[in-house]
C-alpha cells in the first residue's frame, strides 16, 4: 500500500502541474512543501504565503539559504532578483497549498476513507466518537482535531485545529503509513475559508450544527454560514450527514449540491432523534431510521450530545457499517479530553471541566450541570478568550444568568486587558439572581469555587477545556504563556479539600 507514496521527492515538473503553471519547470525533485522559511530544508518548495502580518515572499531567500529547491509565488515581483532556484508563479500561491501540498505527501487521502466534520460546538465530539467506532484491530482509524492526531497509539500534537494544508496532507501520510484505512478530521470555518482542507474529497461531511463565531474573522453571520457550507459541494464530499435542529442546518440541508442524510428531531428526518437524555452516566439516544429504532448510548456528557453522538452513528452507518455494530461500539469510545469532563471525590462537590465557548454551548453546559447535582448548586467558573469574539462576551454573561454562583476569570488575555475582558461579561449578568465574584487570576477562581460548592453541588468550569498553556495571569504580552489546565488545578482542589474534611 505504501509502496507508491514518493521516497524520493515529487518531480517539479509533476508539482508544477498540478499548481496550474502554464509552462513546464524543470528541476530538483521536491520532498517537502513547507509556509515558514524557518521549517526549510534540503529538497523542500518554499510557499510564499501572504498572511496579515507577514508576507512570505520577503522570506525566500532565507528559505533557499536553509535548503529549498524552488518556490511557489504570485507576487514574483517581490523576491529578489535571483533566487537561483526554479519560481513557480501561480495567481494565489494560498490556492493551490492543498492540491499542492496533497501531491508532494503522495495523495495520501486517495487511500484513505475520510470523513470531515464541521460545525458551531460539538466537532471534536462527534469527530472522537465516530473515529473510535471506525477505528478497530484489523483497521485503523486516524483523528485529527483540535486535541490533536492519533492513529493506534500513536499520536502528534497540532497547533491550530485544521492544520494548513501542506500539514493536514503530511499528517494523512503519516496516518497512511501506520496503517490507518480511514480519517475523521475535524474542518474549522476557518480551515475552510482560506483552503486549509483543499484537495481533499471527503467520503462523508458531517455538520453538527449553527450559532453565530468567529465573526472577527468572518464579518458577518452568513459569511460564517458560507464557510462552514463549502464543506458540502461535490469537489469536497460525496455525502453529507446534516443536523437540522436549528434553521441553518435546514437550509445546508436544502441547499447542499450532494445527497444529505437529514438528522434531528423532526419528523421528517431521515434519522430522526426520538429521545435523548445526558446524565453523569453519559448520554443516551433513541433513534428511529427506516422503521427501525435503536438505542445509542456514549459516555460523553452534556445534553448537546444528543444529536451529536446520533450523527456520530448515522456518518458510520452511511459509511457502510453495520447499525447494531456502531451502537455496540460506541458504548466504549472514550470522550475526548476537556468535554464534559467529571472530576470529584468523597465528600467534596462535581466538578465539570467542558469547552464551551459559545453562549449556546455554554447555556447547554449549565443546564446539564444543574441536572446533574439536581438538590445542589452551580457554581459556574467563567472567561472569555482576548483578540477575538468580543461581540459575544455579553451574551456569554446571558447565558451565564442560569447558573447559581458565577466566577469570573481570566480565559486567556492574548494581549487584552483580563478585567476589561471579565467587565464585558458582566454586563450580561446584570439583574441577574446569581451571585458574581471576580477572581482574575484562573487558578485562584477553581480553587474559590471548588472549596466555596458543597457535597451536592456542581462547579462547571468552561471555555478551555483539553488545553494545557495559558497567558501568564493578567499579562499582556500574548507571547507569554505558561502550562495551565483547568482540569489539574481542579484536581488539586479537590485534594486539598479532601484533606481539609479529613483533618
Amino acid at each position: 500500500m505504501l509502496a507508491d507514496l514518493p521516497s524520493c521527492g515529487t518531480p517539479l515538473s509533476a508539482v508544477a502541474a498540478r499548481a496550474g503553471c502554464a509552462a513546464p519547470v524543470a528541476g530538483p525533485a521536491v520532498v517537502d512543501l513547507v509556509m515558514d522559511s524557518r521549517r526549510a530544508g534540503p529538497g523542500s518548495l518554499f510557499a510564499c504565503v501572504r498572511g496579515a502580518r507577514a508576507d512570505g515572499h520577503r522570506h525566500a531567500a532565507a528559505a533557499v539559504a536553509a535548503g529549498a529547491v524552488a518556490v511557489l509565488a504570485d507576487r514574483p515581483g517581490r523576491l529578489p532578483v535571483d533566487l537561483g532556484v526554479p519560481v513557480l508563479v501561480v495567481p494565489s500561491v494560498r490556492a493551490v497549498l492543498g492540491p499542492v501540498g496533497a501531491l508532494v505527501a503522495g495523495d495520501p487521502a486517495d487511500r484513505l476513507q475520510v470523513v470531515a466534520v464541521t460545525g458551531s460546538n460539538g466537532k471534536t465530539t462527534t469527530s472522537t466518537l465516530l473515529a473510535g467506532v471506525l477505528d478497530t484491530p484489523g483497521r485503523r482509524c486516524g483523528l485529527l482535531t483540535t486535541v490533536g492526531a492519533t492513529v493506534g497509539r500513536h499520536t502528534r500534537t497540532t497547533a491550530l485545529t485544521t492544520p494548513e494544508a501542506p500539514d493536514l496532507h503530511r499528517l494523512l501520510r503519516w496516518m497512511v503509513q501506520r496503517d490507518a484505512a480511514a480519517a475523521v478530521v475535524e474542518a474549522s470555518s476557518i480551515a475552510l475559508d482560506v483552503g486549509r482542507v483543499d484537495g481533499l474529497c471527503a467520503e462523508v461531511a458531517v455538520f453538527t450544527g449553527f450559532e453565530p463565531d468567529h465573526l472577527d474573522h468572518h464579518g458577518t453571520v452568513e459569511q460564517y454560514w458560507a464557510s462552514k457550507a463549502r464543506l458540502f459541494e461535490p469537489d469536497r464530499a460525496r455525502v453529507g450527514v446534516v443536523v437540522t435542529d436549528d434553521p441553518w442546518g435546514r437550509r445546508l440541508a436544502d441547499q447542499a449540491r450532494i445527497p444529505v442524510v437529514r438528522v434531528g428531531t423532526a419528523a421528517d428526518c431521515d434519522v430522526r432523534v426520538v429521545h435523548g437524555t445526558s446524565s453523569a452516566g453519559g448520554t443516551e439516544v433513541l433513534v428511529e431510521r427506516a422503521g427501525r429504532r435503536h438505542a445509542l448510548r456514549s459516555p460523553v456528557v452534556g445534553g448537546v450530545h444528543v444529536t451529536n453522538v446520533a450523527a456520530a452513528w448515522t456518518a458510520a452507518v452511511v459509511l457502510g457499517a453495520d447499525p447494531d455494530d456502531v451502537a455496540d461500539r460506541l458504548t466504549h469510545v472514550d470522550p475526548p479530553p476537556g468535554r464534559g469532563t467529571l472530576l470529584t471525590a468523597p465528600g467534596a462537590p462535581l466538578v465539570v471541566v467542558d469547552y464551551a465557548h459559545t453562549p449556546g454551548a455554554l447555556a447547554d453546559a449549565v443546564a446539564t450541570a444543574g441536572r446533574l447535582r439536581p438538590a445542589g448548586e452551580v457554581h459556574l467558573v467563567l472567561g472569555a478568550r482576548g483578540a477575538r469574539d468580543r461581540w459575544k462576551r455579553q451574551g456569554l454573561g446571558t447565558a451565564a444568568r442560569a447558573a447559581d454562583h458565577v466566577w469570573l476569570t481570566n480565559e486567556g488575555s492574548h494581549g487584552e486587558d483580563p478585567a476589561a475582558i471579565v467587565a464585558e461579561l458582566a454586563v450580561g449578568l446584570l439583574g441577574s439572581d446569581a451571585r458574581v465574584r471576580t477572581v482574575l487570576d484562573r487558578r485562584a477562581a477553581i480553587t474559590a469555587a471548588v472549596d466555596a460548592a458543597g457535597p451536592q453541588d456542581v462547579v462547571l468550569v468552561v471555555g478551555r477545556g483539553h488545553e494545557t498553556l495559558q497567558d501568564a495571569p493578567g499579562a499582556l504580552d500574548p507571547a507569554t504563556t505558561q502550562r495551565f489546565s483547568d482540569a489539574d488545578v481542579a484536581r488539586a482542589a479537590l485534594g486539598e479539600g479532601r484533606r481539609r474534611l479529613a483533618g
